[in-house]
């Protein structure tokens, strides 16, 4: 470190002390803070304390010089010089004032005296965690007597740059009716070439159990009005296509007919469809398996100018027995199933009944209903969260619960993996989808793809977040990180 030059008398020697005392305990150093500003001005506070011990020669003089030291850095920081009683009146009548000095002071023999030292400079980025530091000059007459530089006094810790980013949330539009389903599949046996249901033959007291259980829960809640039953039949590719037809219509008709019995339901309440041979998952069955010549199977499924029957008749041939023999037992009975959807309303709720229901029936809330829940609580909170996650989890395609579900999470800071899967999934020319992909952007320190996000979700209509978010930007870009 450089002498200064400008010191011209001296005091006692100084001797290292305590942490934040110097000079043998006659000078002592409160309150230190070091603090940055927005506009990135380092603000450095303390109090110098001249302790009623401390003596100085009349034509002595000390100047204090406080520096900032951190991987190869160095700044110095204005000085507080220190005259006796004569060499404050030389330099007062010959009009001499250290130039770089923060304040002057006489020393006043015998009292304490505090000295309060505030300066601000230009904040870099190396001066985070830089050790605050002391050079003392000790003079008098034209010599340095002694030079102590270097002694610690404090550490600074400037916070990292926290962005406050402007997260925009959008409020659902009211469903007018709650449509909901459920969907079940149920794995019926039937005895060979039969339609009839057996209820206790094989696995069918169970699979009917699971189609009552299904339509039992419809039917005995109090806030749900039934509106619907429908059941689609599917038979397996075995035997011929004709024969598969008249199957899989008449088996998925003997399951309307015990559902409509079981329940005295009207027949009107139920719809039926069937498809005489599930070849879709046959072909999931046979990607997803690790069977030889599969490639050569899929072709010959994908091939839409052969006949249904020739195709299973090849595939048959194509694997040989053994191989044929594994899909008739391990494939082609889970191809003969009925699937059924029962459909529903639910009526609307106030916000206590919904606070109810958020974790039991959650599928009963509408997205509105929802959103009003999380507003009820503080943004931010586990309950606030919650709601807007449910929301996303109840209505995963929905654009609005899903940016919704983004706001959260970047809310919430940390990885941005899944605020990104859910903004992909909300509406790209939204304001507020804009803003947020900003935000994204911005923390990712994309500057520039942010700032074009902010300007467009301001063009948009999101006039206060996204200014309020390119005033984050900017003091982002202004921050030093070197």
């Amino acid at each position: 470190m450089k002498k200064i030059l400008y010191i011209l008398f001296c005091l006692l020697p100084v001797l290292g002390g305590k942490a934040q005392t110097i000079y043998k305990d006659q000078i002592r150093i409160e309150n230190e803070s070091a603090t940055r500003s927005d506009d990135n001005r380092l603000t450095v506070s303390m109090d110098f304390v001249l302790q009623p011990n401390l003596k100085m020669g009349s034509n002595n003089a000390t100047t204090l010089t406080p520096f900032l030291e951190a991987n190869g850095h160095t700044k110095e920081l204005p000085s507080v010089v220190i005259y006796g009683r004569k060499r404050q009146l030389i330099n007062q009548r010959n009009h001499q004032t250290p130039e770089s000095a923060y304040t002057i002071v006489r020393r006043k023999g015998k009292m304490e005296q505090t000295v309060n030292y505030l300066v601000q400079i230009p904040y870099e980025g190396w001066m985070r965690q830089a050790n605050m530091k002391l050079h003392v000059d000790v003079c008098g007459c034209c010599d340095i007597i002694e030079e102590n530089s270097g002694e610690k006094i404090a550490q600074l810790n400037i916070a990292p740059l926290k962005l406050q980013p402007a997260v925009a949330y959008i409020t659902p539009q009211e469903e007018a009716v709650k449509h909901r389903a459920v969907e079940g599949r149920a794995f019926l046996d039937f005895p060979v070439n039969k339609f009839i249901i057996y209820p206790e033959y094989r696995r069918n007291a169970d699979e009917l159990a699971k189609v009552r259980a299904t339509i039992d829960t419809v039917r005995n809640d109090n806030n749900i009005k039934l509106t619907g039953i429908s059941i689609h039949g599917y038979a397996s590719p075995e035997g011929s296509y004709t024969h598969n037809t008249y199957l899989a219509k008449n088996r998925t008709q003997a399951l309307v007919d015990y559902v409509t019995s079981y329940y005295n339901f009207d027949h009107k309440l139920i719809t039926s469809d069937s498809t005489p041979e599930d070849w879709e998952g046959f072909r999931k069955f046979v990607v997803a398996s690790t069977m030889d010549k599969k490639d050569e199977i899929i072709r010959l499924m994908d091939d839409a100018t052969m006949d249904v029957d020739m195709k299973e008749h090849n595939i048959a041939k194509l694997v040989g027995p053994q191989a044929y023999q594994y899909l008739l037992q391990e494939c082609y009975p889970a191809l003969r199933h009925s699937d059924y959807v029962v459909s529903y309303t639910v009526r609307g709720f106030d916000l206590e009944e919904s606070k109810k229901i958020i974790d039991k029936h959650p599928q009963q809330l509408s997205l509105k209903e929802l959103y009003l829940i999380a507003q009820s609580y503080k943004t931010g909170s586990e309950e606030f969260n919650h709601a807007f996650q449910v929301a996303a989890l109840m209505f995963p395609n929905d654009p609005t619960a899903n940016l919704n579900a983004a706001a959260v999470e970047i809310q919430k800071g940390g990885d941005l993996t899944v605020a990104k899967k859910y903004l992909a999934k909300a509406d790209q020319k939204a304001a507020e989808t804009l803003n947020n992909l900003g935000i994204v952007a911005m923390m990712e320190e994309d500057l520039e793809t942010a700032e074009k996000y902010f300007n467009a979700a301001k063009a948009a209509g999101l006039t206060e977040q996204a200014n309020a978010n390119l005033k984050e930007l900017s003091k982002k870009r202004s921050y030093p990180t070197k």
